[in-house]
Order: C-alpha cells, then sequence, then structure tokens
C-alpha cells in the first residue's frame, strides 16, 4: 500500500497523485455507463492532471478526493471524496466513481464508500452528508440507499441525460444515521466470512 489515508479488508484510499491522470483517462474513455456527469465523453490525462493539482491549491480545500485502491495489488480502481465542503456547518457533498465495468459488481463501491464516510464522520467529523443521483439511475439511488442515505428530495429536470431533461435525486445522510448504517454494514460483512 502506497501512502493509504483509510485501509478496508479489500481496498484503501490515498490521496490522489498526477501520475494517476493517465489511468483515470482511459477509464473516462472506455466508460460504458451514460448517467455519470462525464457520460461517454474522454477527458485527457492532462484534464485529469489538472483536475487533481487543483485539488491541493486551496486551504482548507473545499473538495476532498481520494484514490481507491485495490490492497491485492496497489492498483487505481476509482475514486471517492466529497466536495462543495461547508467547514462552518461541516456538511459537504459526497462522489464515488469505480472505473472499468470489471470493477463493479464486486463490493468494491460499497468498500470505497464505507470509508469515506468513515473519514468524513470519524476523522473530519462532519455533521451531515449529500448526495446526488441522475433518475432513472435506479443502481446508484438503491447503493446509497444501502449505505444509509434516506431520500430528501427531487429536483425535477436539472439537466439532459440521454437526449432529454432529467430528475436529480437528493440523498442525505447524518452523522447518527451513519453510525447505524456502518453498525449494519460490519454485521454484513462478518456474515459473509
Amino acid at each position: 500500500m502506497r501512502n493509504p489515508v483509510m485501509i478496508g479488508e479489500r481496498l484503501y484510499l490515498r490521496p490522489l497523485e498526477k501520475e494517476d491522470a493517465v489511468e483515470l483517462a482511459r477509464y473516462t474513455a472506455e466508460e460504458t455507463e451514460t448517467f455519470f456527469d462525464m457520460g461517454r465523453t474522454p477527458v485527457s490525462p492532462l484534464a485529469w492532471e489538472r483536475w487533481i493539482t487543483k485539488l491541493y491549491t486551496h486551504e482548507p480545500g473545499s473538495a476532498i478526493h481520494f484514490a481507491v485502491c485495490r490492497k491485492e495489488d496497489d492498483r487505481l480502481i476509482g475514486t471517492v471524496g466529497i466536495s462543495s465542503i461547508d467547514w462552518i456547518n461541516r456538511v459537504a457533498e459526497t462522489e464515488a466513481w469505480l472505473g472499468g465495468a470489471e470493477n463493479r459488481g464486486k463490493g468494491y463501491g460499497p468498500e470505497a464508500k464505507h470509508l469515506l464516510l468513515e473519514y468524513c464522520f470519524e476523522r473530519i467529523h462532519l455533521h451531515m452528508v449529500y448526495s446526488w443521483v441522475w433518475e432513472p439511475n435506479f443502481r446508484s439511488a438503491a447503493a446509497v440507499r444501502r449505505q444509509g442515505y434516506r431520500d430528501a428530495g427531487r429536483v425535477k429536470t436539472l439537466g439532459r441525460k440521454e437526449g432529454r431533461f432529467r430528475d436529480a435525486l437528493m440523498f442525505d445522510l447524518f452523522r447518527d444515521e451513519w453510525l447505524a448504517a456502518r453498525d449494519a454494514w460490519r454485521a454484513r460483512q462478518e456474515a459473509k466470512s
């Protein structure tokens, strides 16, 4: 493991590095999902490098993002992070993205998100986090609900996806709710063992 910040069973989170730009660009070029903001539009390694560099230019930052890496081979498989951080009210938006269809459906997403939530609530002591999901991305909506988020609202026709206006669903999670969800997640992991 290289410079881990949070360590899970199969994954760890580490700070993003400029060298990650090439792998992230490859993942976006091969992306098959259309509900991500970037859709199927390729993003160059230079654009990713600029984004990574920008993350570290403000103190305190308005966003914190991590590389999601497999412990077995240190391979970068995606990113998780928080943005729109309100340090006064201790609120932020969570984000998660796993690159490569081969990395989905293996439980990496829930594990990475769990590590991010642990970071949010235990390390930097956020009070509440929220997440947006494009409708009808029911798989992502189900995933955030399993993490303990609850439905918080809907913004009608927020943006265009696949040629038509789509709603955005908002979910929120408070620290005390996360504690309950974390305990349930740990119980599921123990049951798998």
